[in-house]
């Protein structure tokens, strides 16, 4: 075992013995850490005490149900960038969509087949790593000019946005279209692209670029050096396009914006 890479943690919220044994021993056989809950209130108290890498989050409990503690957890900064799979037999789209409201990132309707639920474990954790990696390597720039549009905090914006947002920034070489990207959100792509234009302003690709672009600008005033570097960093294909695109959005090429003294 790699000690350097402890294993990541689940907690599984759910008041039926049975899907917490099923659960527990799909995510354990697999070298997942694993913490159970039985009802909202523990749910809450253990994610809070735990801090879990990922939570399976059951929508029918007693008391307090799966909703009102997605929404608890994302209102609280210590559980807010938890990654919450909603559990249940509800399948209507009324359903589905109360649920990424709360803050869900995905939903896998009752009985769940162990394959499935395993793979978008995996997939939530992993996009969980890139995302937490991007934070650490790009921190918001103090006092940096003409900020990108859409970076207000994440509290103001839709939980459905807001993860719409971080899976199409968090891998810059990789994005995916705006209909992969509806699909992943479990939304359409219409929708989504409103979303875009009515809090960010900017449709799905033209906010991309925008972000692109400002972070090229980061790098340069930073003194990053190496423009076919930065173009493969921020996501474009060579130095040539990043600079046609630079040009344009800000009037200067790369090469004359102004850098730090070294």
């Amino acid at each position: 075992m790699n000690h350097s890479s402890p294993p990541r943690c689940v907690l599984i919220v759910d008041d039926e013995l049975d899907n917490l044994a099923l659960g527990l021993a799909i995510l354990e056989d697999h070298g997942l850490e694993v913490a159970t809950a039985r009802d909202g209130l523990e749910g809450l108290a253990v994610a809070t005490r735990l801090l879990p890498d990922l939570i399976l989050l059951d929508v029918r409990m007693p008391g307090v149900d799966g909703f009102a503690v997605c929404r608890q957890l994302k209102a609280q900064p210590a559980t807010r960038e938890i990654p919450v799979i909603f559990l249940s037999a509800l399948d209507q789209i009324e359903d589905k969509a109360q649920g990424f409201a709360a803050g869900g990132v995905d939903y896998v309707t009752k009985p769940f087949d162990a394959r499935e639920l395993l793979l978008r474990v995996r997939t939530h954790l992993r996009i969980g790593q890139q995302l937490a990696a991007l934070r650490r390597a790009s921190p918001p720039p103090g006092g940096a000019r003409d900020p990108a549009p859409g970076r207000e905090p994440s509290p103001d914006l839709p939980p459905l946005l807001v993860h719409a947002r971080d899976l199409l920034l968090a891998d810059p070489l990789n994005p995916p279209d705006p209909a992969t990207l509806a699909g992943l959100c479990h939304t359409n792509r219409t929708y989504l692209q409103g979303l875009f234009k009515a809090h960010l302003g900017l449709s799905i690709v033209a906010y991309l670029r925008e972000q692109r672009l400002q972070r090229a600008r980061q790098l340069l005033e930073q003194g990053e050096v190496g423009i076919a570097r930065i173009a493969h960093q921020v996501g474009y294909r060579n130095g040539r396009d990043l600079s046609r695109a630079f040009k344009l959005r800000f009037g200067v090429s790369p090469r004359d914006l102004p850098r730090p003294p070294r």
